[in-house]
């Protein structure tokens, strides 16, 4: 029914490692060998550093990238000191250039303003009050920026963006959907995870969070959203309808239940409860639709736990 899923990757980071010998002296000193990545090759990123999205990375390949307010921006940055179509960003026999777009605030390279440059490794961008970084692939400043991404951004024990990330993907999510693109929300809890705390230890609890953080991201597909909010409570942004949204939660739900983890008393079985919601028109706000799905997860711990309660808003 669902398409084949597609695994999360850890970013990488910066890798340093030793020239081999047959025996090594412990108090010689290690010489170290630095991989330096291969700038000839035509792919390149931009990555958010300051402002609005932060982490917000985009892959610049074969095709234009826009930059703007608009929902239909490649890389979509919603400020208001971001014109709606700010400028673009293409590649042209294996160099990257920028060109402004009429942008009210104008496009600054290096603080400069501009209407067209060419980009180097490492330059910043700046449109509006957003100042982004364009990065060669796999120099040692991309790598050195993917590790700053990911402690920035990532959840460091689930691996799962963490609340802030997840929420400005809700963001930009409700402006599709105010398009007409189809638009749910799955709030996830652990059952009853406080007893393992309780009587295991938070350590055995962190075992728990990660072993179900593996089962969700492992459930993505392309164009969802998941993240840790906090404690034992996952969230997943879903692009389908309502129904094909309940779908998704009761195998995400089943998944969960069997799973066993391994813990100091041995194999231990998990529980959840899922609240799924659809996002409609008349919704004012973001909160207003995770409330939403948070009165459907309380509804499924009150109902009797382990199940998926799902609602239709209007």
């Amino acid at each position: 029914m669902y398409a084949r899923p597609v695994r999360a990757t850890r970013i990488p980071g910066v890798h340093c490692r030793p020239m081999t010998k047959r025996r090594q002296d412990p108090h010689t000193t290690q010489r170290l060998r630095i991989p330096v990545g291969d700038l000839s090759r035509p792919g390149a990123r931009l990555v958010v550093i300051h402002g609005e999205s932060l982490g917000l990375c985009v892959e610049l390949i074969d095709k234009p990238v826009t930059i703007g307010r608009a929902p239909g921006c490649e890389m979509h940055i919603d400020h208001r000191s971001v014109s709606r179509m700010h400028c673009t960003v293409w590649s042209e026999a294996g160099q990257f250039h920028v060109r402004d777009l009429g942008s009210t605030n104008k496009t600054l390279v290096n603080e400069h303003a501009v209407d067209k440059s060419e980009l180097k490794d490492g330059d910043n961008i700046a449109v509006g009050e957003i100042v982004l970084k364009f990065l060669r692939r796999e120099s040692l400043e991309d790598r050195y920026h993917q590790a700053m991404v990911e402690l920035a951004t990532v959840d460091t024990l689930t691996q799962l963006p963490n609340r802030r990330v997840w929420r400005e993907s809700l963001e930009r999510a409700v402006l599709q959907a105010q398009t007409g693109v189809g638009l749910s929300l799955a709030f996830i809890d652990l059952d009853h995870f406080k007893r393992i705390n309780d009587d295991l230890g938070h350590l055995a609890g962190d075992e728990v969070l990660k072993a179900v953080a593996a089962v969700i991201r492992n459930s993505l597909l392309s164009g969802f959203a998941a993240g840790r909010l906090g404690g034992e409570e996952f969230a997943v942004i879903l692009p389908l309808s309502l129904r094909q949204a309940a779908d998704y939660a009761e195998l995400l739900r089943g998944a969960v239940e069997h799973l066993s983890v391994e813990l100091p008393t041995g194999p231990r079985k998990i529980t959840t409860s899922v609240g799924v919601v659809q996002w409609q028109p008349g919704m004012q706000t973001t909160a207003d639709f995770m409330r939403a799905a948070d009165a459907e997860l309380f509804r499924a711990k009150a109902a009797g736990r382990n199940r998926v309660c799902v609602r239709a808003l209007s």
